[in-house]
């Protein structure tokens, strides 16, 4: 395959990513990405998807020239929109989800304290209704041997478990 070269030139192949990503001035995995997303132009031998990559230097100069109006030139994978759809509905979703546990959140609170008020306000009733009667009947506290002494007797008369 001939290649448009100046002065008669053989293409100046680099071979391999570490060549690539070195003549491009970006990391590996970086080069890779750009083969995989924007169409970087690499060659692999016998067309394998997973072997080793060659790339011309004149290929990789005209990429990097066209980047900005990609647009007007194929790109081997068009990208995705479905993935940032996707993202979105899913951060709509999260936002949503947020929101209906901060007003729950508040439902619980003014729950707890309509009940910290019910039960201060039984709380009260029952201690000003205790105060109002004797705790134990003046009977009970009758002497020994008199027949009326049935707190000392009902103490006496249960076993302790």
């Amino acid at each position: 395959m001939a290649v448009g070269n100046r002065k008669g030139e053989r293409p100046r192949f680099l071979t391999g990513w570490k060549e690539i990503a070195g003549y491009l001035g970006k990391g590996v995995r970086t080069v890779q990405r750009y083969e995989r997303e924007m169409g970087l132009p690499v060659r692999r031998p016998a067309g394998k998807s997973r072997a080793a990559v060659v790339a011309t230097k004149m290929e990789l100069d005209a990429w990097v020239t066209a980047s900005p109006c990609r647009g007007e030139f194929y790109l081997a994978r068009p990208l995705d929109n479905s993935v940032t759809k996707n993202f979105t509905e899913r951060m709509a979703e999260m936002k949503r989800l947020h929101d209906q546990m901060a007003a729950l959140r508040n439902e619980i609170k003014v729950s707890v304290c309509l009940l910290r008020e019910s039960i201060d306000s039984v709380h009260n009733v029952i201690s000003t209704s205790n105060l109002n009667r004797r705790p134990f009947p003046i009977a009970d506290f009758a002497p020994r041997g008199e027949a009326g002494s049935g707190l000392l007797r009902g103490l006496a008369s249960r076993r302790i478990s």
